[in-house]
């Protein structure tokens, strides 16, 4: 497999390929880092950090990230950075190469696998485009997507990771999703966690609107009610 080293940007933040990241750099170890990627490639790794460093301890963090490329950069008024990250592809690490002024790693890149795209895979992959509008039409979110957002790729695998990235569910759980090699097992697991986050979302609503309608007909504003 190809391997090289990157810097590594550790956050409590999951990247998929495809996706963009805004962030705001403050500590001094990252706004180096960032100096030194803009005076190259302009290209990182991102990695979800699992535990900060303490003084006896060093950070841990999952060894599977994206490696990432920025797209846009600029200091604000308080000197901090900010910056548009933009993922490209899934890495491996290797090994720490090295941990100052900041962490570099060596990589390898990660490939996806899967044989054909069967009738199965495609009825798999409409059902998960057509429950993704759902959830965001639930979580009421469309008017904070762009156009490119919600036009969804016709390649499964960037499909896969589109509906990960509009995954509002716990850091844990976008990491198994970045994990996943093949693209039937990942599609099937965003398809249990769509079902599940809909349900979710669904009850969510039907509550909301039933409190509202005892409030009105109790003639109270709605942030007063109270359903017993």
């Amino acid at each position: 497999m190809l391997q090289w080293e990157v810097p590594l940007l550790l956050l409590e933040e999951v990247l998929f390929p495809g996706a963009k990241l805004p962030l705001i750099v403050f500590e001094e170890r990252d706004k180096r880092l960032l100096e030194d990627c803009l005076g190259g490639d302009c290209r990182l790794g991102v990695a979800l950090l699992k535990r900060p460093p303490t003084i006896d301890k060093p950070a841990e963090f999952c060894e599977v990230g994206t490696l990432a490329r920025i797209v846009h950069v600029e200091i604000t008024p308080e000197n901090q950075i900010a910056v548009l990250l933009r993922g490209e592809q899934r890495f491996r690490v290797v090994e720490i190469t090295q941990y100052e002024p900041y962490w570099v790693g060596r990589v390898e890149i990660l490939s996806s696998r899967f044989s054909f795209v069967s009738p199965q895979l495609t009825h798999l992959a409409n059902r998960l485009s057509a429950m993704l509008f759902r959830y965001i039409e639930l979580r009421e979110i469309a008017d904070k997507l762009t156009l490119a957002d919600m036009m969804l790729p016709t390649d499964l695998m960037s499909l896969g990771y589109r509906i990960g990235a509009l995954l509002d569910v716990p850091l844990s759980e976008k990491q198994e999703l970045l994990e996943f090699d093949d693209i039937n097992g990942l599609l099937l697991r965003e398809l249990e966690i769509l079902d599940r986050e809909i349900k979710r979302l669904q009850q969510s609503a039907f509550w909301h609107q039933f409190v509202r309608g005892k409030a009105r007909r109790r003639a109270l504003p709605p942030e007063r009610a109270i359903w017993n």
